[in-house]
């Protein structure tokens, strides 16, 4: 059969006119539909909640039992199937969950028999779920091991390829797991090491410093003066600080502050430094004039104190407070010779910081007070009386007791010194037999004696008398010995009846004997000669 004849470009174009129509239909008919869908839709109701929606609404408590058995019946579920259907929605752990689980609740390197508990695992697909329960290394711990040794460098290409790591990469990870000190440390270590500043400048951009910016970084991070450093700098060349603002702002000073730093650059002396100026009259130059204070003042001070930030005013005043003061006294030296007054001495001690309270005491105590020997010597010519006497051992600093004491001794020691009579040439009357007992104890007390004592001075004073007795009998005894008129049992005998031990008459007898012996044989004058011979003797 012959082919139809064709339609041509006519047959095209039908076709596209019948698109053309029918999308222009659909189009204008859209809207028109949706509107009647809810408008029956409204009227009739017939959308339902679907399982899932109402199986998620009963778990959450918000809709009835009977609702949700209503809406699992009307999607055509029995009862039974409801139920599971329900359960099969219920949220369940996966299966890394369960492998977790049992692990901590059965034997965590065997968990298989636990999670049969749970799951129903395929025998063939557990080694898989176990091998992807189980931990394994990141890439931070691997390089971490490497680095402390753990591992070698032929184990940590295969780590990392396990990890995931391709052969291109593995290298780079390597060499990312090494930590580069941050900037500021590689500046440092840089600057240590001498290095060039090319080298600087790269080590600055290998820690993260974008390349653009290390050169800046690297001005920002070297040390700079402190600001009280710039001032010092610039009082020294230039006391007028003309040029501190510009400094201080390279090292960040804001421009609104730097009157702040100029104003301070130029000090005031410590409140200490200012009191003594106070109290040396720096700040009334009428008396520091006076005094000289301002005499001597080397010119060089007056820069070299501005270098400092001080100005002239504050340096003349530290110059005529510097001066060496006489001390108090040295004053008080100076008062009693006629050198100063009474008001000059007491602006000496205000410049010595001495209170207002106690620069008059101090005038009061800077006369010099008489000695012991003086207030005796007074009182024997008549110049003081007893009281005066008391009251001069009181200002020497003897207490009460001790005034009243020496008071009383100055006094006795007097009436015994002008008598030229003591308690000495008493005993020695007594002791002479010169004086009895009961006249040695009358005088003894008017000399000053106290009578408690008495009784023992005259006690000893019989002792003395009884040994002199003896001295004197056995001087006796010995003078007659020597004479030959007593011989050596006659000489004992006496001398036993002073009472003397055994011993000492047997050592005085001895003596006795040696000295006799030891004397030259004595031979007849040549008067004695012939006198015997007239008397016809010889």
């Amino acid at each position: 059969l012959a082919d139809p004849p064709s339609a041509g470009f006519g047959g095209f174009a039908l076709g596209v006119g019948v698109e053309m129509i029918d999308e222009t239909l659909h189009t204008l008919m859209n809207p028109i539909m949706k509107i009647m869908g809810r408008s029956i839709n409204k009227k009739a109701r017939e959308t339902w909640l679907t399982s899932q929606q109402v199986n998620k609404l009963f778990r959450q408590g918000k809709v009835k039992e009977d609702f949700w058995e209503l809406v699992i019946a009307s999607e055509g579920y029995e009862d039974i199937l409801g139920k599971f259907l329900y359960e099969s929605e219920m949220p369940y752990p996966s299966i890394p969950d369960l492998v977790l689980y049992s692990r901590y609740h059965g034997d965590p390197d065997a968990p298989w028999g636990e999670i049969q508990n749970w799951f129903d695992i395929p025998a063939r697909d557990w080694p898989v779920w176990k091998w992807l329960s189980q931990q394994r290394l990141t890439t931070l711990q691997v390089q971490t091991l490497f680095r402390r040794g753990l591992i070698n460098e032929y184990e940590l290409p295969e780590k990392l390829a396990r990890i995931g790591w391709s052969s291109d990469d593995r290298g780079l990870i390597q060499e990312l797991g090494w930590s580069i000190p941050n900037a500021m440390l590689l500046v440092q270590g840089d600057l240590q090491q001498k290095r060039s500043a090319e080298n600087i400048l790269a080590d600055i951009s290998i820690a993260d410093i974008n390349p653009e910016y290390a050169q800046s970084y690297l001005d920002a991070i070297l040390t700079k003066p402190a600001s009280q450093d710039i001032i010092a700098y610039e009082l020294r060349r230039d006391p007028e600080l003309s040029n501190v603002g510009r400094e201080l702002k390279r090292i960040g000073i804001h421009d609104d502050y730097i009157p702040l730093y100029r104003e301070l650059a130029y000090q005031i002396p410590p409140i200490a430094d200012i009191i003594t100026m106070a109290v040396r009259e720096a700040f009334t130059p009428s008396i520091a004039a006076k005094f000289g204070q301002y005499e001597d003042f080397p010119k060089p001070l007056e820069t070299w104190a501005g270098k400092k930030g001080l100005s002239p005013d504050w340096a003349k005043r530290y110059w005529a407070a510097h001066w060496s003061l006489p001390s108090p006294q040295q004053g008080f030296e100076m008062l009693h010779r006629g050198v100063i007054n009474r008001d000059e001495l007491d602006m000496l001690l205000r410049a010595l910081d001495v209170m207002p309270f106690w620069r008059e005491r101090l005038t009061g105590i800077a006369f010099r007070r008489l000695t012991r020997v003086d207030i005796r010597r007074m009182y024997r010519v008549g110049v003081m009386t007893e009281k005066e006497v008391y009251e001069a051992y009181v200002e020497l600093g003897y207490n009460e007791r001790d005034s009243r004491r020496m008071s009383d001794f100055t006094v006795k020691q007097t009436l015994a010194t002008q008598s030229k009579f003591t308690a000495r040439d008493i005993i020695n009357a007594y002791s002479k037999y010169i004086i009895n007992r009961s006249e040695a104890q009358s005088l003894l007390i008017e000399v000053g004696v106290k009578s408690e004592n008495i009784s023992f001075i005259i006690s000893t004073a019989n002792y003395k008398r009884e040994w002199a007795r003896t001295d004197s009998k056995i001087t006796a005894i010995r003078n007659l010995y020597k004479k030959e008129v007593y011989d050596d049992n006659k000489a004992r005998s006496e001398l036993l009846r002073l009472d003397l031990p055994a011993e000492r008459v047997d050592v005085l007898m001895e003596q006795w004997y040696i000295d006799e012996k030891d004397k030259p044989p004595r031979y007849w004058t040549t008067a004695q000669t012939l006198s015997f011979i007239e008397k016809g003797l010889i």
